[in-house]
């Protein structure tokens, strides 16, 4: 969120369920705020509640529920025992190479013939190609599973087909009208899936289709949880899956679980990312420290590097892979700033007021990251951003786009598919490839879309807030009540509260003068201290004395042996202000 703004950010108090949060309190054992917390996360059960508050392993469903499960653990177990060579064929996102990394653990440890490939993006491009079928039939394979990928595959899948070539999709991403035609489709997103929860990663429909072929061949399904939790947790936050339901029980095990990996490249990449091993991770250290690292090779040159860095097994050239991961992290810092810069010079050029999807083109931009820095675009002007790059010779650019909650950017593109060669994505990302001469027949299309769907309103930033409390409920046991939330992420955001007329008693920016620090009171709270970051501009805004009202969240803070309570600030307006 652009800081400095807070007279354009809106501040949404989320809507009260007093006869749900009175039952959740009742039959589960919270207060009232932890169950308005509950509620306010699509948790309305007492069963989902106790779920969700005391993750488990036995709260995961049957495996064999995916839809193509027994199918294609049926072919698996043929292909082992008629030693076929199988080829696994994943993504050059962390999703992906982690999806890839367990399946070839996985596979090679039951004695399968067995290879693992990522696509290069520059050369081969998103998604399983026909050249990737050609050179797996020349090389003998006759079964390919593929990883994060493959579900609007439908011609690779007929060329495979042609070839005898048998193909296993596992993948998450939304399904067409038609699936390919291959011998196994596992998505829970499929119509007929009866697997209880759709939102599972790339990874995390691997990991749990892997259970279930250990499973059938005997051996010990939590034995394999433990050994790939790693990898599943790994590709589960760097994919920003909802943590919720199983999502949460991989985080919550896997988080603690990876600085005690014995994967010689887990345990290089902490290092190279000086990411303390000393405890567990933080969703931080995987969001900002883990997965960029990985995903830069990918982005910018091939991610066949990450693959390698997971799979090996040798302590010296996980080290020499990993520095090979830290150097292309450094180039793509760099790059990404390049275009973003030359992004947001477009995007000032452009008439904001009536274009409420920006659609901005580069020719000297790299398409590995065009998605990272749509992403900063939209953080900036909080509208839905398309980025594309553009081959000059060829006339051809591939796109990326990000979007806001009210606007589904892949179905906005698949309601005029015939503009473009080739397409996939989900509600708030997508992906694309288009001829350069439809370039202002897909602004108009987009932007006339974006104001059928959606009002003035939703291009502002907003806020939403858990709970308007009184400043005497800022206590110790409100902040343990919190931390049962953990780990926190898309689908359980930290919580924010709203308290009004806190006094400020002391300020002054801090760090480089980017961030603010502040001491405020209010009736029955006694001074505490509060963090700002990035709102270093506030403090010519606000006096010592002001009385205002405040977003926060309310952490502990630990220094110096001492632990006391500390309020996050997301925003701060002069007390009085309108809340919706």
């Amino acid at each position: 969120m652009t800081r400095g703004l807070s007279h354009r950010v809106r501040w949404v108090i989320q809507p009260g369920r007093p006869e749900i949060v009175a039952r959740l309190q009742r039959e589960v054992g919270v207060s009232e705020i932890l169950a308005r917390l509950l509620v306010n996360r699509g948790i309305t059960e007492p069963d989902q509640a106790e779920r969700f508050l005391n993750p488990d392993w036995e709260h995961l469903p049957d495996a064999f529920l995916l839809p193509g499960a027994q199918v294609a653990v049926n072919r698996l177990l043929q292909a082992m025992e008629r030693k076929e060579k199988i080829l696994v064929y994943g993504d050059y996102d962390v999703d992906g190479v982690t999806s890839a990394a367990l399946w070839y653990h996985t596979l090679s440890k039951l004695q399968a013939r067995v290879q693992a490939r990522v696509p290069h993006r520059k050369r081969d491009g998103y998604d399983i190609r026909v050249p990737v079928v050609d050179e797996a039939y020349r090389q003998g394979v006759s079964l390919i599973l593929t990883c994060d990928c493959g579900i609007q595959a439908h011609d690779v899948v007929e060329h495979a087909r042609e070839l005898g070539i048998d193909v296993i999709i596992t993948d998450h991403h939304e399904p067409g009208e038609e699936v390919p035609r291959a011998l196994a489709v596992v998505n829970p997103h499929l119509p007929h899936s009866r697997y209880p929860f759709p939102n599972l990663s790339g990874v995390g429909v691997s990991y749990r289709l892997g259970e279930a072929l250990v499973r059938a061949k005997g051996f010990s399904p939590q034995n394999y949880r433990n050994h790939f939790l790693d990898l599943a947790t790994l590709g589960t936050i760097a994919d920003v899956m909802p943590l919720m339901e199983e999502n949460r029980v991989f985080a919550w095990y896997g988080l603690p679980s990876i600085p005690r990996s014995k994967r010689p490249g887990v345990q290089a990449l902490l290092s190279v990312a000086r990411v303390p091993t000393d405890g567990p991770l933080t969703m931080r250290q995987v969001q900002f420290a883990l997965a960029p690292r990985i995903n830069a090779v990918g982005r910018l040159d091939d991610a066949a590097v990450a693959l390698e860095l997971l799979t090996t097994d040798n302590p010296q050239r996980a080290q020499q892979l990993a520095q090979e991961l830290e150097e292309h992290n450094r180039r793509r810092r760099s790059e990404q700033q390049r275009i973003l810069d030359q992004a947001l010079q477009q995007a000032a050029q452009r008439d904001i007021a009536h274009e409420w999807v920006l659609v901005l083109a580069g020719e000297e931009w790299d398409k590995g990251v065009i998605g990272i820095v749509a992403s900063k675009v939209l953080e900036r002007y909080h509208r839905p951003t398309v980025m594309i790059a553009v081959d000059s010779e060829c006339g051809v650019g591939r796109g990326s786009a990000r979007s806001i909650r009210p606007y589904d950017i892949f179905r906005a593109i698949e309601e005029r598919r015939e503009l473009f060669i080739e397409c996939g994505g989900h509600t708030l990302a997508a992906g694309f490839s288009i001829r350069m001469e439809h370039l202002e027949e897909l602004r108009e299309h987009l932007n006339r879309l974006a104001h059928e769907w959606m009002s003035p309103e939703d291009l502002l930033p907003r806020l939403d807030i858990d709970a308007d409390i009184e400043p005497a409920e800022i206590t110790p046991a409100l902040v343990d009540e919190i931390a049962r939330m953990e780990p926190f992420g898309h689908g359980n955001p930290e919580p924010m509260f709203l308290s009004r007329g806190l006094t400020i008693l002391e300020k002054r920016r801090v760090g480089d003068g980017s961030h603010w620090k502040l001491t405020v009171r209010g009736e029955a709270l006694p001074p505490t201290g509060c963090i700002a970051f990035g709102m270093g501009d506030y403090d010519e805004r606000f006096e010592v004395g002001d009385e205002v009202d405040m977003v926060y969240t309310p952490q502990w803070n630990e220094f110096n042996g001492r632990r006391e309570i500390q309020l996050q600030v997301h925003d701060v307006r002069h007390s009085s202000g309108i809340i919706e």
